[in-house]
């Protein structure tokens, strides 16, 4: 950068709009009343890889409540907020895939701050153009479990997601009522794979049935037996998306040899990694956030995007919104928090943005 480009960077800075932006400065729990504070902050400037978006809606995930839950730098204004929708007002010199006025829709890095503000700065390769034939807030749900579903398939499994191109195949998906298991159902339907999952309650059930689910055991119940009874004592991939140490010990029974295995819930303890050794089978974390948060493939985020695009306009997948709040309020963030804390969510809870933010 030159001496008038660092000039013109320094007093651009200087003259920085304003925004609203909702955010933390302390883990409170979700029952306090300040929880989430609202602020007016300097709108933020992109970098040279960087777009900056008005963003129009955002999403709620497991993630913003546990980094919240866990946050260490008390005193230190922190925006949640890992799912979005917006249009695209600035992009840097170096971005050639979007222009101003696109809309686009992403997940983001937790090493940035999120969605829950009027303007957000994110790196153009983990950013994909929206769909177009879905509302703001049906968009708004999908990209961090979309994200994660696709590499779940794709980078733990090894498919490549193109339609009917896999037969003979089972996967076993724990906790398919969630928001990453409603994604991961359809799409693992899409590419050919015969699906079995885990729901109890007739809400959950009726979901994910709705979504394609061939099988539905109930995780009450013992697993095992109940994969025995549909003739699946075997499966060749299990995705474990809920309690990673209570479920270990029935994965590692039920695995093919040369199967795979893939969890995005953290271990409390130390898992055995034994049994998969004489069967040949592999392990795989899927954490979405490590590409964005450490800078390695990026682009393979935003082309995922791109693609779920595809089959959510051409209504091979679907959207997995099933509760709205509407208007960026302190409230509404808190509320819709409250609903994912609760545990028993069903699909994916959205605020959309009131247009004047």
């Amino acid at each position: 950068m030159n001496i008038l480009d660092k000039i013109k960077s320094i007093w651009a800075i200087g003259r920085q709009h304003k925004m609203t932006a909702i955010g933390f400065d302390r883990a409170r729990n979700i029952d306090d009343l300040q929880v989430f504070i609202s602020k007016q902050i300097k709108q933020p400037i992109p970098s040279d890889s960087e777009i900056l978006v008005k963003v129009l809606a955002t999403s709620v995930n497991p993630v913003d409540t546990k980094m919240r839950a866990g946050y260490k730098a008390e005193g230190q204004f922190r925006i949640l907020g890992f799912d979005a929708v917006g249009e695209v007002v600035k992009v840097g010199t170096e971005v050639s895939r979007f222009d101003v006025g696109d809309l686009v829709y992403y997940a983001g890095s937790q090493m940035k701050q999120g969605s829950n503000a009027a303007y957000q700065v994110v790196e153009a390769d983990l950013v994909g153009h929206a769909p177009h034939n879905l509302s703001i807030a049906e968009i708004s749900a999908m990209p961090l479990t979309s994200i994660t579903a696709f590499e779940i398939l794709h980078d733990a499994f090894g498919y490549d997601l193109e339609k009917e191109s896999v037969s003979n195949r089972s996967i076993l998906i724990i906790n398919g009522a969630g928001g990453v298991g409603s994604i991961l159902i359809q799409l693992a339907k899409y590419i050919g794979l015969t699906v079995i999952t885990t729901a109890s309650r007739p809400e959950s059930v009726a979901w994910v049935k709705s979504l394609g689910a061939d099988f539905i055991l109930d995780y009450h119940q013992d697993l095992v037996e109940q994969l025995q009874h549909i003739q699946y004592p075997k499966v060749d991939h299990v995705a474990i998306l809920q309690s990673t140490d209570a479920y270990w010990p029935t994965v590692t029974q039920i695995i093919k040899p040369f199967g795979t295995i893939a969890s995005i819930v953290e271990t409390t303890a130390p898992i055995d990694m034994g049994p998969l050794k004489n069967i040949g089978a592999q392990f795989s974390w899927v954490f979405m956030f490590a590409k964005g948060n450490y800078h390695v493939d990026m682009l393979s985020q935003g082309l995922a995007l791109e693609k779920i695009g595809t089959l959510l306009d051409n209504g091979e997948l679907k959207t997995t919104l099933t509760k709205t709040y509407q208007g960026f309020t302190v409230e509404n963030i808190r509320a819709a928090t409250r609903t994912v804390e609760e545990g028993r969510t069903i699909g994916k809870v959205v605020v959309v943005y009131d247009d004047e933010k």
